[in-house]
């Protein structure tokens, strides 16, 4: 009994040695990979400003390492540019080993790699990586489609919108990075934001429906006005929203209809709408929602009043039967 225990308690110790070994080897092989790096980032940096600077001296060339640091890079001083230098860094990777190997890593069955390279095409700006990006939103692994998605984003890819749609909406992707990288495709997606606004699934037509306001203009709000006629509250609801970015007069008379839909927050929408529009035909009803609707309406209409008349507010506010959210905006709007 006592032999076994012993026996026991050195394989214990044994595999600890082990353990302790590893952890060690690891520690020092990190240590010097980051070295290696840093000591990259020090080579790669000044040819990276040149680059986004657009001075004309001929740049030496690098090794495929160097170059994926280069593209890392570029990625931190570019991501605000546009135009130019943009074009610069995509024009330097076009048709480089660091271009080829990131978009041969897509492939690697090692999660890290396959997400690290798809966030690196994104910074190289080659719009041939496209289609392997979008084969990647596919891929199992949630991190590897959301950075799939940022590039495709930062490529402004069209022919991703609906499928980043369709990602933001089945939470395949993390919301905020297939959010901002719909917004980054801007203008160029409203072709196809206005497809999917005609989608069987109401989600997917909400979806579309705002971010067309994020990246349309007063253009789109003929549509936003006919999807305040849809059978879903959601997406009425988030054609009202949107219309406060890009609405205008010709959208009062449908907003003003929405005042009377049967859901609560549809009805908040649309006098929330009408306040930015700064629709006086609709100071009645809106008086009369704030003293007699559900909360969120009547808050809603309360606070719409005050942007379009405050005046009408104030003398609103001194009746007997004003009520609180009158009183409320009145309030807000002396301070």
């Amino acid at each position: 009994m006592t032999s076994a225990l012993a026996i026991t308690a050195l394989a214990f110790v044994a595999v600890a040695l082990v353990l302790l070994i590893e952890l060690a080897i690891r520690r020092v092989v990190l240590e010097r990979r980051a070295r290696r790096y840093a000591a990259a980032v020090r080579r790669v940096r000044p040819i990276a400003i040149e680059l986004l600077e657009g001075e004309g001296r001929e740049r030496p060339a690098l090794p495929t390492g160097d170059q994926a640091v280069l593209a890392e890079v570029l990625g931190r001083y570019s991501r605000q540019l546009t135009g130019e230098a943009s074009g610069r860094v995509a024009e330097y990777f076009r048709g480089s080993d660091a271009l080829a190997r990131s978009l041969h890593e897509l492939g690697s069955w090692r999660t890290w790699r396959r997400a690290a390279a798809a966030y690196r095409l994104g910074d190289m700006g080659c719009e041939e990586a496209a289609p392997a990006l979008l084969a990647a939103l596919e891929d199992r692994r949630r991190v590897v489609r959301g950075a799939a998605a940022r590039s495709l984003g930062r490529l402004e890819v069209v022919e991703a919108a609906k499928p980043l749609v369709e990602a933001l909406v089945s939470e395949r992707v993390p919301n905020g990075v297939a959010g901002e990288a719909l917004v980054e495709l801007g203008p160029s997606a409203v072709g196809e934001l206005r497809v999917i606004a005609g989608h069987p699934s109401h989600r997917l037509r909400a979806t579309a429906i705002a971010l067309l306001g994020l990246v349309g203009d007063s253009g789109g709000s003929s549509l936003a006005v006919d999807c305040l006629g849809d059978p879903s509250a959601e997406v009425r609801a988030t054609a009202a929203e949107t219309l406060t970015r890009i609405g205008g007069p010709p959208a009062e008379g449908a907003l003003r209809s929405a005042l009377e839909d049967r859901i609560h927050f549809v009805r908040a929408g649309a006098a929330t709408a009408l306040g930015v529009i700064g629709s006086r035909e609709a100071l009645p009803r809106l008086l009369q929602m704030a003293r007699t609707d559900a909360f969120r309406p009547a808050r809603a209409a309360a606070q719409a009043v005050a942007r379009i008349s405050p005046k009408a507010l104030a003398e609103a506010a001194e009746e007997e039967d004003a009520g609180p959210h009158l009183h409320e905006a009145a309030d807000l709007s002396a301070l």
